[in-house]
Parts: structure tokens; sequence; C-alpha cells
């Protein structure tokens, strides 16, 4: 398994290394997102059961340890994009159904869930407000949390700062366990890639970030052009998650 120490790695062997299962992350609303190299966030104390090797239990939660830093995530997330929503009172549109949302996190956790994920862009816009006030009625360590910096439509630096920032706020906390680039590798490809985020300066502003704690795992999701998957893995960038 690459570390984050690494500079390099090719597809071909970055794909080996996910199939070695020796640090996964299950995330969105597929099981999906695999840990490449974690770093940053101290263990979470949840108590687990461990499968047998090849055992995949029917009654509990199964976990993936983060060698790195001793993270137990659960291996099935929970995605946000898709909140229930409802009419609002003055016929304006829809409204999140906050109620419901509540009982399905507090369902989640409830059985084992402890990776949730979200969006600046989901729910055309409402997910993360919702998302932060369900989970900010548990214990911040009892789960880790997932957001993006899905500057698709306005990617300057004052837009992308404030997106980051409003995310803070809505999902009521002080830092991001997992804190993604959203959905490289479409549209023009590397330029785009560049322009949303390296050109602006956000690249730079996120790694000052994790050095700070405010993110604890940097990462990146993906959609697209195998040649910015393998652009983005090129880079002099110790990743800790894609």
């Amino acid at each position: 398994m690459e570390t984050k120490d690494s500079k390099r790695m090719n597809r071909r062997a970055f794909l080996k290394a996910l199939g070695d299962g020796s640090a996964r992350l299950a995330g969105a609303s597929a099981i999906a997102g695999t840990v490449a190299a974690l770093a940053g966030c101290g263990p979470k104390h949840r108590e687990s059961t461990a499968a047998a090797p090849g055992e995949v239990p029917t009654d509990k939660m199964t976990y993936r340890t983060n060698p790195h830093t001793g993270d137990r995530v659960s291996l099935l997330g929970y995605g946000c994009m898709r909140w229930p929503t409802r009419p609002r009172s003055d016929g304006k549109g829809d409204e999140v159904d906050q109620e419901t949302v509540n009982e399905l996190v507090d369902y989640a956790i409830g059985h084992g869930v402890n990776y949730f994920d979200t969006s600046p862009v989901y729910v055309q816009g409402l997910s993360e407000r919702s998302t932060g006030i369900a989970l900010s009625r548990h214990p911040r360590d009892k789960y880790f949390l997932a957001t993006k910096l899905s500057n698709f439509s306005n990617y300057t630096r004052e837009n992308s700062l404030a997106m980051y920032r409003r995310s803070l706020e809505e999902l009521q906390t002080d830092y991001f366990d997992y804190y993604l680039l959203h959905s490289v590798g479409g549209g023009t490809g590397i330029p785009l890639v560049r322009a949303r985020y390296f050109d602006n300066g956000m690249m730079d502003f996120l790694l000052r970030e994790r050095e700070a704690g405010r993110v604890r795992n940097l990462g990146w999701s993906f959609h697209g052009d195998v040649r910015v998957f393998d652009y983005m893995l090129s880079l002099d960038i110790p990743w800790d998650f894609v």
C-alpha cells in the first residue's frame, strides 16, 4: 500500500493497492470511495466487531480500520444527496423534511453507520444545512463528516473560499473529517481541474487547512476522463483518499 509519503503512484499501482484492502473507505450513497493513504484524524472510539476473513456478517456493521490513524470507518456510508423534501407551507417550492432526515440519521448511527457524505450542491443546495442539523444532535466524535468543494459554475477564488467557509457553518462544525475536490475529470479535463482548484490558489489554501487540522483528510472524487485520474495521481501532492 502506498502511503502519504509516496510522491508518485500510477493508476495500475493505485488500483492494485485498492485490491489489497489495507485502507478502504466506503462513502457516498453507493458503497464507494476508497482510502489510498489516510492521515491526520485521530481514532474514533466506537465499539465494533470485526468479521473473520471472508465472512460478511448480516447482523452487524463491518468496519475498515485505517492503519495510519486508527480510524474505524463503517463499510456502508450514508450519501446525503437525496434527502426527502415536501412542499413549503407558503407554496414557494420545496423544503427538506427535517424531521424525517433526523430519523434517518438516528437510525443509521444507531445501526453502526459513521460516515456521512454531502456537498454544497446536493438537494438544490439544502443538504449541508439539513445534514448539519441532524448530525449536530450527536456527539461529534461518533461520526465522520465528508463534504466537497463543488465550485462547478463559479470557480473564482472568492466564491470557492466562500463555499468552503459556508460548508463549515452549515454543517455546524469546525473541521471536516474528509474534504473532496468534487467530480474531477469532466468538461475540458485537465484544464478545467487546474482552473477550479490550482490556478485560483485553492489547492494551496486546502493544503494549509489540512496542516491547521480543519481538513483531516484531503482527496477527490472522479467522474470522466481517465487521463485526469492519472494526472491527479502524478501530482506531487500527498492525497489522503479518493
